[in-house]
């Protein structure tokens, strides 16, 4: 594939052509023209065809990236079922929580600046100032390492103080399980600087095979040695340094391709502290909703309810929060895109790009939520066994908030791209506080699905407020016409299998079936709106399979 300029060159001039992707498909050429020089703000967008097709090329990149996903997708759910499966309730529990709570020391400690890294990447390559995107590079690395060590001094005295009080929490655990957190927020970093550099393939390599796999192996030994929860805490702290390690020799390998070391002259750099903090700062707030409906409900549920509710939860979450593959897989490059789109003041392209993008997220994730909603007392005795049949309305509820906030697309990121940065932390901010209080007043009433309740409530309407302000703010309808028509769908064929699964109670393969030709009948209904062959021109080649959705 002939590639003229990838996005590690950018472009001199905004109407050179850009190249958002590594792995997906272009023009004959080999690259993509972005159409005519950029228009005052406000001016409305030409309707030129190709150059509008191209405005899905983050998609046609992120189709290597979904692949990869799919791969470290079957990875981690057999690792899962291994880990579920060969312990007991109660040490599954004791791991989830640990592990939990080492999470959320990952969401915060590069303060939000991981994933935004990308928009500022891009940006300053755009303008060609390598001084300001080698400065960012800098600051998130310097804020992650301040942070972990301030965050694991502060557990250190903690495990001190509670070690043998009778909490049930395991200290030794926790303090190994940490060290995971600075090493995922390192990995967010390079994500997004490969995102920028166009690298889908180093993402896949790392992200998606390597160190599932060695997660795999390391659970797989535990269970064949019999050994203790401590050996799989290790396990995953040393998977996690070799992630790293690989990531680095790929990244300097990339920039010695590039060139770009030359460029790199630490004297010089110029460090845009205030700009990241700032633009940062919604991305903060929104991983508290993410806290709160992960973290914070797991530890309520430990003190309010047991150890064996906290497994009933956390054994499901990962499969329900596969709604959010593809959300999250497409992310990488949506957002670079769109940054460079308001850029250029082509703001009636940016909001077909949205819709387009929301329309792609909600029928490729509606085969998961079909099997994780309709039929997730299928899938749970399935994947799971017998023990965990009363998690299954767990699955279903959480599911539903999760394919809730994935089916109207990347409207926070489209917020934040807009400046509605205060919307944006008042918002998030809110729903945290939301999600902890109906989980305290619901835990007693129901457990964990009390508090599966209280997440569904509080995804829902968060995503509810941000789209409305969205609406207001690219001056757009709630649900854009040209997308109408497959929501609508959507919602009918949903309630359609519910009622199926309510009535018939089929067995698992045939839920599979059945869902499978749902998703291929949705999928083929709306085919003239997802425009497969122009955003994914691979599919032309299949043959017969493509005619089925084109």
């Amino acid at each position: 594939m002939n590639v003229k300029r990838g996005v590690g060159d950018g472009p001199d001039r905004p109407d050179e052509p850009i190249v958002f992707n590594d792995g997906g498909a272009f023009d004959d050429a080999g690259a993509f023209d972005d159409g005519d020089e950029p228009e005052a703000a406000g001016a409305g967008d030409q309707d030129d065809g190709p150059a509008k097709a191209s405005d899905s090329n983050h998609l046609r990149g992120s189709v290597a990236l979904l692949m990869g996903r799919g791969i470290s997708l079957l990875i981690t759910l057999a690792t899962q079922l291994v880990m579920v499966r060969g312990l007991s309730k109660e040490e599954f529990g004791s791991f989830a929580y640990a592990f939990a709570l080492a999470v959320a020391g990952r969401q915060i400690l590069s303060l939000g600046q991981g994933k935004m890294l990308s928009r500022f990447m891009a940006k300053y390559d755009e303008e060609r100032d390598f001084a300001r995107m080698f400065g960012s590079m800098a600051v998130t690395g310097i804020t992650i390492c301040l942070t972990s060590a301030l965050a694991f001094g502060a557990l250190v005295v903690l495990s001190l103080q509670g070690s043998g009080n009778g909490s049930g929490l395991d200290y030794q655990i926790l303090l190994v399980l940490f060290l995971l957190a600075p090493m995922e927020a390192l990995d967010q970093v390079f994500v997004s600087l490969f995102a920028v550099f166009s690298k889908a393939r180093s993402i896949i390599f790392r992200k998606y095979i390597f160190t599932p796999l060695l997660r795999l192996a390391v659970v797989v030994a535990m269970v064949a040695l019999s050994a203790s929860i401590t050996f799989l805490a290790v396990g995953y702290v040393i998977t996690g340094l070799l992630g790293l390690f690989v990531y680095g020799q790929l990244f300097l390998r990339e920039l010695r391709k590039r060139e770009l070391l030359k460029e790199l002259h630490p004297r010089r750099l110029i460090y845009p502290a205030r700009e990241m903090i700032s633009f940062s700062v919604p991305t903060l707030t929104t991983e508290l909703v993410f806290l709160a409906t992960n973290t914070v409900s797991v530890m309520i549920l430990a003190s309010q309810a047991g150890i064996d509710q906290v497994a009933n939860f956390r054994a499901v979450m990962p499969t329900a929060r596969l709604n959010q593959f593809v959300f999250i897989t497409f992310v990488t490059f949506f957002l670079p895109t769109v940054s460079r789109l308001f850029s250029r003041h082509l703001h009636d392209r940016l909001r077909e790009t949205y819709w387009h993008s929301a329309l792609v997220l909600a029928i490729f994730t509606f085969p998961i939520i079909a099997m994780t909603g309709p039929f997730a007392q299928q899938t749970t005795v399935t994947l799971f066994g017998q023990r965990y049949a009363d998690s299954a309305i767990i699955m279903a509820l959480l599911s539903l908030g999760y394919y809730f906030n994935v089916s109207f697309g990347y409207n926070a990121f489209m917020l934040q791209v807009y400046g509605k940065l205060r919307f944006l932390t008042v918002v998030n901010v809110t729903a945290a506080a939301v999600s902890v209080g109906l989980s305290f007043a619901l835990v007693h009433v129901a457990g964990a699905v009390g508090v599966a309740i209280a997440n569904c409530l509080t995804l829902i309407g968060q995503n509810l407020a941000n789209q409305i302000m969205l609406s207001r703010t690219i001056k757009a309808p709630l649900i854009d016409h040209s997308v109408r028509r497959p929501y609508l769908l959507i919602v009918v064929l949903l309630t359609a299998l519910t009622v199926v699964a309510l009535v018939v109670q089929p067995n698992f393969i045939v839920a599979l079936v059945v869902s499978a030709l749902v998703s291929l009948a949705l999928l083929r209904l709306s085919r003239k709106q997802l425009q497969l062959v122009k955003t994914f021109p691979e599919i032309a080649k299949l043959g017969w399979p493509a005619r089925l959705v084109t």
